[in-house]
């Protein structure tokens, strides 16, 4: 047993007053005289004794009254395990769970309703003067600030289900900073949560001594799903009348097989494709759907199945862009390259513009996809200046060195990249091998294949040695077989520089004339334009660039729903390089949308996706929280178990432990009681 206020029981010094008073309470008898006493010698014994008797009782029941009384104003408890007990005023976080999970009903309505009376039931548990902090998936600016019980309150009841998911330690992360402004002496922090597996990884904690945390499970209902994973295609780049093979990542948590899910394809509001698929119990499977992009421009993507009672990840949407044309500018040292002429000028898909180092508009340089620096012996400072700058901004560039370059040029190109070349080594040695995980190589060539027909690579007979010193910005595509690189990529803010060894003739390599050739410059051409992800996740921080366009010093963009039902101007910022568009607080519906600037113009399609975390119905127990706790060490933390509580009473005896002030004031009367009535009814 402790006492919240320790202070009083001083004031047990008072138990000397009733005693003094009995032993100096000294009774004088009148004396009285009688003709015969002989018989009261008896009668006077046994009335002192009575009198004796009464005397210390009355003064039993004195003492523990004002012993009862003494201890009620110090309030004692009996602290519960664990809990914090101190007096002063305390700093509440409170975090409530309000993804799409906590919409299942449970035993008292939904889950989200049940956490927040429980978070109610928290609140009262305090004092008036506490303050308090309420945080949700949303992670609102207005969450972030101190408030009294009935701003908490009246913020509780705007609560409402969003799509946004939160892992914990994000949770534990916002409600540590905020704690960490509060003056208070004590800081607890309260998670109430059905606490999937999916989002709720313990192990990604770390104790804190100095916030105390409490997590408060609720029961959630483990429900069978099947759900749209995720979806991407078989090649990177998306072409005008190119055939697509589309992959679906089709997910089914329940007990029980599937055989013949029906998955349509809708493209641009027509069905374009259908496919089933058998999926066995708490398993995946990927299905291919197939159609051809018989439209140019914005592309908007829909992937449907049909399950119930989940249905939020019944859809995936996705968004991309065709373009009819790919724009090449081929800088030629003098004459026109035979081997790009032959690749390029001919197909119809690029739209290629030939110039020399001399007769290059700088300014125009971002209105290509591609530009492709072939064979030049020199390279100016004011044009390796602009090259950065465009790469930085989203260009993409393709370098192939002169047959008698000025080294210093082409290091003080690839100085930007931590790179330089030293002199050509003219002794002859083959290609080694090629990155096929890399996206230019995907679905080109079958490795396994490769090797097993032990395919004759290109020979090269000069090149010139590339050294680095940061290989994190580079990867491989071509190896040779003495360790050189003979093509890398190299990743610069938004865009790439593509960087060969040897010049583009056949007196340095057979690379122009062998197979992999054609390839390797198609696909670097092709993918130079098709840089957009495919679609963006709800609630999660992702910018949207806006690149290769003429920035405006004020641009004002909108996002709008296809169906037109939401219309919103966005959040913009420019980082000098490209326009940054953030929608994450904005958009709530899953969907594809249109990105529009100020003169109404369409830039872009958007896809967005809700968050697939909760879409696996796998909860932890409170054994498993509690087991969790301990494996790693996290001290700060306790399961609350509400049992068949009250949680009003829980966090009562959680915040101040087991009261017992009340009980030392019925005590207390009883005594006062107990004195009244050995005076008035017994007898001397």
């Amino acid at each position: 047993m402790q006492f919240l206020y320790p202070g009083f029981l001083a004031a047990l010094g008072f138990l000397a007053v009733p005693i003094i008073v009995h032993l100096f309470n000294f009774v004088r008898y009148k004396r009285i005289y009688f003709s015969n006493v002989h018989f009261l010698k008896e009668v006077k014994e046994e009335t002192q004794s009575r009198s004796r008797l009464k005397h210390l009782l009355i003064l039993a029941a004195r003492l523990l009254a004002v012993f009862f009384l003494v201890f009620a104003f110090a309030q004692p408890f009996i602290p519960a395990e664990n809990a914090i007990v101190k007096e002063g005023t305390k700093a509440v976080s409170i975090y409530i769970d309000n993804s799409f999970s906590m919409a299942t009903i449970g035993k008292n309505g939904t889950l989200l309703d049940e956490a927040k009376k429980d978070a109610l039931d928290i609140v009262k548990a305090f004092e008036p003067t506490d303050k308090f902090q309420l945080l949700t998936n949303d992670f609102l600016g207005k969450h972030q600030h101190w408030v009294n019980k009935k701003v908490f309150n009246e913020m509780l009841d705007e609560v409402k289900i969003v799509p946004s998911v939160r892992k914990i330690e994000e949770i534990v992360a916002r409600q540590k900073d905020l704690l960490s402004t509060a003056n208070e002496s004590v800081k607890l922090s309260y998670i109430i949560s059905d606490f999937q597996q999916s989002g709720f990884n313990m192990a990604k904690l770390k104790g804190d001594s100095s916030v105390s945390c409490q997590l408060i499970r609720l029961e959630g209902n483990k429900t069978p799903n099947v759900y749209i994973d995720s979806c991407w295609f078989a090649t990177p780049a998306r072409q005008f009348n190119q055939a697509e093979l589309l992959f679906v990542k089709i997910v089914n948590t329940g007990a029980t097989d599937l055989e013949n899910v029906p998955v349509k394809l809708m493209i641009n509001g027509v069905q374009r494709a259908v496919a089933s698929a058998n999926i066995k119990a708490e398993s995946s499977v990927q299905i291919e759907m197939a159609y051809t992009n018989k439209e140019s421009g914005i592309i908007n993507g829909q992937i449907q199945i049909n399950d119930y009672p989940l249905t939020y990840d019944n859809d995936y949407f996705f968004s991309y862009q065709v373009s009819k044309k790919i724009k090449l500018l081929i800088v030629n040292q003098k004459e026109e390259n035979t081997y790009l002429n032959k690749l390029f000028v001919s197909d119809p898909l690029f739209e290629v513009v030939q110039n020399t180092p001399k007769n290059i508009d700088y300014g125009s340089l971002g209105n290509y996809n591609l530009l492709i620096l072939a064979n030049l012996d020199e390279i100016s400072s004011g044009f390796i200046d602009e090259l950065k700058l465009n790469i930085e901004k989203g260009l993409n560039v393709l370098v192939f060195p002169g047959l008698k370059i000025k080294l210093d040029d082409y290091n003080n190109l690839l100085g930007n990249f931590s790179s330089a070349i030293v002199p050509i080594d003219t002794v002859n040695v083959k290609v080694d091998k090629l990155n096929f995980k890399h996206p230019i190589y995907a679905g080109v060539f079958e490795e396994s294949k490769m090797k097993k027909e032990n395919v004759n690579y290109p020979l090269i007979l000069k090149h010139y040695p590339i050294k680095t010193n940061n290989k994190g910005n580079q990867e491989s595509l071509i190896s040779l077989i003495n360790g050189d690189q003979f093509l890398l990529q190299y990743s610069n803010k938004l865009g790439k520089l593509y960087f060969c060894a040897s010049p583009l003739d056949e007196t340095y390599s057979s690379f122009p004339r062998h197979a992999i050739f054609v390839p390797t410059l198609y696909k670097i051409a092709i993918t130079s334009s098709f840089a957009a992800p495919l679609f963006y996740t709800i609630g999660n921080r992702q910018n949207i660039e806006l690149k290769n366009s003429n920035l405006q010093a004020d641009p004002v963009y909108r996002i709008q729903a296809l169906d037109g039902k939401s219309d919103f101007i966005a959040q913009t910022k420019s980082n000098g390089f490209s326009i940054m568009v953030d929608a994450e607080k904005q958009i709530k519906i899953a969907g594809n949308y249109w990105l529009k600037s100020n003169t109404n113009d369409t830039l872009k399609g958007l896809s967005f996706n809700f968050n697939r975390l909760e879409s696996t119905t796998d909860y932890y127990t409170v054994d498993d929280l509690e087991k969790s706790i301990e494996q790693y060490k996290l001290s700060n933390f306790k399961v609350i178990e509400k049992g068949a509580k009250n949680m009003a009473a829980t966090m009562m005896n959680m915040s101040k432990g087991t009261q017992l002030w009340k009980w030392c004031v019925i005590f207390a009367l009883l005594c006062l009681g107990l004195e009244i009535a050995l005076i008035k009814w017994m007898k001397s």
